[in-house]
């Protein structure tokens, strides 16, 4: 039987506020298996987002992560606690093995840099080419999404694009590293119903293309019944 890519045991993340603890992820446990589609499902507050960010290890103060393991079988064959290992070590795998796209692109695209420049910073780093065939790589994921005259859309600013299309911008840096792992936090929440559906199309044709495992989050069951190979359902920081 295949192994689980990433198993999530006991998840416990609090925040800890004037008014009290806030349990926002309370005993979460799942696995996910490569080439597989978990959906996340759950009202806002539910504690889907705090599970993913916990994930990535991008809980702030007054959040902590105060119990349980993430155990990742990484590309190389080894099996890590990701709440144990360095900072060092989680910066090679955050990106390159486990990448994330979130809600709102404007919140991953910087303003002042061209979209190429942002392609070719993330593949150089992760993956060790020269900038010549990094720009070639990035224009190539700007084409695979979807996105019109890549090579001279390589030069624009984040501004010049639709919220859909800043979002397949994003969702190609996530995916310009070749992840085994792909969370997306609500990302089509911020578009329209049209531009939803045309993203969601996305994600399905490459992730069969990729075989990245993904958690998907979302509030509509509508779209996770389209998008998921098994669902967990979220309420007050536990699943049901």
């Amino acid at each position: 039987m295949n192994e689980p890519i990433l198993s999530v045991k006991n998840l416990k993340t609090y925040f800890y506020m004037e008014e009290g603890v806030v349990k926002a992820v309370d005993g979460v446990s799942f696995d996910l298996y490569q080439n597989e589609v978990l959906g996340i499902v759950g009202e806002t507050g539910s504690g889907k987002s705090v599970t993913v960010k916990s994930i990535m290890r991008l809980i702030k103060p007054p959040g902590k992560i105060v119990d349980g393991q993430i155990i990742y079988r990484t590309k190389d064959g080894r099996e890590i606690d990701i709440l144990k290992i360095p900072e060092k070590e989680l910066y090679k795998i955050r990106g390159s093995e486990i990448s994330m796209v979130f809600q709102d692109p404007m919140t991953s695209l910087n303003p002042l840099y061209t979209i190429g420049d942002q392609l070719v910073e993330t593949i150089i780093v992760h993956q060790n080419l020269d900038k010549r065939r990094a720009k070639i790589k990035a224009i190539e994921m700007l084409e695979l999404v979807g996105i019109p005259e890549p090579e001279k859309r390589f030069n624009s600013y984040p501004f010049e694009f639709s919220g859909g299309m800043r979002q397949r911008v994003v969702i190609a840096i996530a995916l310009s590293c070749n992840p085994a792992i792909l969370i997306a936090d609500e990302p089509t929440t911020a578009l329209d119903v049209t531009i939803q559906a045309q993203i969601l199309d996305l994600f399905r044709n490459l992730q069969q293309e990729f075989k990245t495992a993904v958690i998907f989050i979302t509030h509509d069951l509508g779209v996770i019944a389209s998008m998921a190979d098994k669902i967990m359902v979220m309420y007050g920081g536990k699943q049901m």
